[in-house]
């Protein structure tokens, strides 16, 4: 007896069809932006899911020396380990909830003592997490988010990694919303193709 599979089985199995349910969190998919070693810096503009050259129009997030310098603009503003310009922005594990609990300063500030081996600190050279609360370029929110980081304070660059906000204004999970890559979407899309073709055959 022939097997026969629906177009929209086969779509959803190698994850051409999105899941509903999804659409508070909004991503940035994987930005991987270089953090330099240097005083030039690199902005952010966190709704629009880009860098931009200057702090302009938009900017959210100003980084330099690998990580070891983060600015902030009014509009975003990173959970700190006190209500302070100064205070340390500090590191959250995955899973963690990002809201209205946090320590938040409500203008732009900076951090610089945030690298280092105490709890809430980012390791040199080793991805965190941060947590924000922030307002859309539209005046929208204030929304809760993350961002994906890898800060470094021995004279080698940084990332950004990736970052996420429901614009719903709901807390957020450290984590959530984060998308495979279309390999890793595409492999296991076959593996249950593989699944489904094996239990018509049945």
């Amino acid at each position: 007896m022939k097997s026969r599979l629906s177009v929209p089985l086969v779509a959803l199995a190698l994850g051409l069809i999105p899941v509903a349910g999804e659409g508070a969190v909004l991503y940035s998919g994987l930005q991987n932006v270089a953090v330099t070693n240097s005083f030039t810096s690199v902005y952010l503009d966190v709704d629009a899911f880009s860098s931009v050259p200057t702090d302009g129009a938009g900017w959210d997030v100003d980084v330099f020396f690998g990580g070891e310098a983060f600015g902030n603009s009014e509009s975003f503003q990173p959970a700190r380990q006190t209500i302070s310009n100064s205070s340390p922005i500090i590191r959250l594990d995955a899973g963690a909830i990002v809201d209205g609990s946090l320590n938040y300063f409500n203008s732009d500030a900076g951090s610089t003592s945030h690298i280092g081996n105490s709890a809430n600190q980012f390791a040199s050279g080793s991805e965190g997490y941060l947590g924000f609360r922030f307002t859309e370029n539209d005046g929208d929110g204030p929304y809760y988010g993350w961002m994906r980081v890898i800060f470094a304070n021995d004279g080698s660059g940084g990332t950004i990694i990736d970052w996420a906000y429901d614009n719903t204004g709901a807390p957020i999970a450290v984590g959530a919303g984060i998308v495979p890559e279309p390999s890793a979407i595409m492999l296991g899309g076959l593996g249950g193709l593989v699944v489904a073709l094996r239990r018509r055959r049945l």
